[in-house]
């Protein structure tokens, strides 16, 4: 059976999730399905799942497609993971799209493959491969005329888009191919054989008793399919949020209601509420096609609450819960009111401040809701958190507030994630003397070469002093089409501080010319095995660069990439983990290359621009904190919090 349980709070459904998941019964062994958008909302069940019980233990967590695709594997001999990922699927393509033999049969793509490097070929890789997914899920039927030879019909292609078509096509039927999945979808085979199988079917196909679907804010139509027909031995039940009670899957904004009276298509469409109409127009489409097949699923235990209280923001969400229109000038506001606030400001930077001091007057009042209730939604996150940081880092500890950032990218917030992507970036550059030291600050590379603070201090001024600029050395410079010239190089510069010390007295080093080098700075003492740890730094370097200089296969990369990690940092108790998230990235990477068919050997710009698509994913999202938190806009979507500010 398939159930649908609506609400406008978040909150009521979790109630109801919870109850659902403590009055179940099964089998003690038996996993509970729970089925979430992301890790925020995963989080968020977890916590109020241990809050009720005093613990959340044996509810399983998963995603619709990979659970989906879990199901199906249970009685088709497939991958465990679906080779239409687009994280399998982009090595596919990037091998395909790599044949002359196939691009130049498409003159539009090969045109562009012409002068594409192979950074650029893998770009357009993982991009079809995030179309195609699109097309699983949205178009089925352009991929089924596509698999028969045949044009999809596309509405509103113009004529001068029919070479796009065609290559994509092409594309997908070589790929169906080379997977032999031409003839029927693995969904469909499963379905054959679950219904051979009889009236214990569930138990001898493995699979769950019941799965719960809570808060997607979009069902495509394909899952929607699969979920209606497993729902005959899978007790499904859906949780979806929804703003209005009223029936409003009719209404539009004023401007597509004015286009449709302009041509007589106006009939039985109004603009009911106007922020309904128009920024609710996902939530109306998935809900819509939740009941647009009659009699396949049924409402159950729905439950709206209107906004209590008499402010302006109330007043605006039980206005779209009843599907009514706010006139303008209808409402006196109190003049307290700050349930809605609008602040113009020129810049990002003074946004935040603004912020900054709005937040502190709320803390500061009769009833201050705590900073865990607060959230910070920000539309390009990486490149606000700077700011971010400048602003509410800096302030005094007596106007300080707790604030955390989730969502970060790993190279920005993982120091181990940061030394492997300044390597990979180094060792096709021309290692600048900046970007080097960089690294070499960084805490887990210093503790690796057993540098501290004040040698850090040493080894700058005396690479100052030798006028190190750019470059490990001759050979450095050659790689680059420039002459094999050391002068300012590290090699130089090592070694003129080490003639200095040889040396001695320092007007004697001033000069005298030694192999037809002056000795550079005055070190003493301790200062050479400072120097010395700081040379097998650059030793390390110039053997990494040596190495990863040649293109290499998938496990070949693997290994290339574990032992830079183990080289270069040091594995105490303080990055342990961040360490463990590199090597489980590497191995996920590693994975997705053999079980996506990369064949080909592989440029180091290849695996750094993979590596860093991966490590940088947003589909990793945020998570719920306890502080003030900064997230991108559709991270922690859907949760509630007391404040919001965008």
């Amino acid at each position: 059976m398939l159930r649908l349980t609506l609400s406008n709070r978040f909150e009521l459904l979790l109630e109801r999730l919870l109850d659902r998941l403590a009055g179940e019964a099964r089998s003690p062994f038996a996993a509970q399905q729970v089925l979430v958008p992301s890790t925020a909302v995963r989080r968020r069940i977890e916590l109020a799942c241990a809050d009720r019980q005093g613990i959340c233990a044996n509810v399983e967590f998963s995603y619709l497609a990979q659970w989906l695709w879990a199901q199906i594997r249970q009685l088709v001999d497939v991958q465990d993971i679906s080779p239409f990922s687009p994280a399998l699927l982009s090595w596919r393509l990037f091998e395909i799209l790599g044949e002359r033999d196939f691009s130049a049969d498409q003159p539009r793509l090969a045109r562009y493959l012409r002068d594409a490097d192979p950074v650029m070929r893998l770009d357009l890789a993982q991009r079809c491969a995030q179309l195609i997914e699109h097309y699983i899920t949205y178009r089925p039927q352009w991929l089924a005329a596509w698999s028969e030879g045949r044009r999809a019909g596309i509405a509103g292609l113009g004529a001068g888009h029919d070479d796009d078509e065609a290559w994509q096509a092409a594309l997908w039927r070589r790929i169906t191919a080379e997977l032999g999945t031409r003839r029927q979808h693995p969904a469909a085979a499963f379905f054959q054989r679950i219904e051979r199988l009889g009236a214990d079917a569930p138990a001898r196909a493995g699979l769950p008793a019941s799965a719960s679907i809570f808060c997607l804010s979009s069902l495509p139509p394909l899952y929607l399919d699969i979920l209606r027909q497993l729902s005959q031995w899978i007790d499904i039940q859906v949780y979806a949020l929804n703003p209005c009670r009223e029936y409003w899957f009719e209404i539009v904004d004023r401007k597509r209601l004015g286009y449709l009276a302009a041509r007589q298509q106006d009939a039985h469409h109004e603009v009911g509420n106007a922020l309904l109409a128009a920024w609710g127009k996902q939530t109306q489409a998935h809900i819509d096609l939740l009941f647009a097949a009659d009699g396949q699923i049924v409402e159950d235990d729905s439950v709206f609450l209107p906004a209590g209280g008499a402010h302006l923001l109330a007043r605006v969400q039980n206005s779209i819960l009843d599907l009514e229109e706010l006139a303008p000038g209808s409402l006196r506001l109190a003049a307290d009111d700050r349930s809605i606030e609008v602040h113009v400001c020129h810049s990002l930077s003074r946004e935040l401040e603004v912020l900054h001091d709005q937040l502190l007057a709320m803390f500061a009042s009769s009833e201050p809701p705590p900073p865990d209730q607060i959230v910070v939604v920000v539309p390009d996150l990486k490149g606000a958190a700077p700011l971010i940081d400048a602003v509410f880092g800096t302030v005094p500890a007596e106007r300080r507030i707790p604030y955390t950032i989730t969502g970060l990218p790993q190279t920005r917030v993982n120091p181990v994630a940061r030394v492997l992507d300044t390597l990979l970036a180094l060792a096709g550059s021309r290692h600048a003397a900046s970007t080097v030291f960089e690294l070499l600050q960084q805490p887990a590379v210093a503790a690796r070469f057993a540098l501290a603070a004040d040698d850090l201090d040493r080894i700058h001024g005396c690479l100052r002093q030798a006028g190190i600029r750019w470059g490990l050395d001759a050979k450095s410079r050659s790689s680059l089409g420039l002459p094999a010239s050391e002068d300012h190089s590290f090699a130089d510069g090592m070694h003129r501080l080490f003639l200095a010390y040889a040396l001695g007295d320092e007007a004697i080093a001033r000069n005298t010319v030694v192999a037809g080098r002056i000795a550079a700075g005055h070190p003493e003492g301790g200062d050479a095995a400072t120097l010395g740890r700081c040379w097998s730094f650059l030793q390390a370097l110039e053997e990494l660069r040596d190495d990863w200089s040649q293109a290499r296969d998938a496990s070949a990369w693997q290994r290339a990439l574990s032992a830079a990690l183990d080289r270069f940092t040091l594995a105490g108790d303080e990055w342990v983990d961040d360490l463990r998230s590199m090597h489980a990235a590497i191995n996920e990477l590693h994975g997705n290359m053999l079980r996506g068919g990369a064949r080909s050997p592989l440029p180091l710009a290849v695996v750094h621009s993979a590596l860093n698509a991966l490590l940088d994913d947003p589909g990793r999202g945020g998570v719920p904190s306890g502080a003030l938190t900064f997230a991108s806009l559709s991270s922690l979507r859907s949760l509630p919090y007391r404040v919001v500010c965008v």
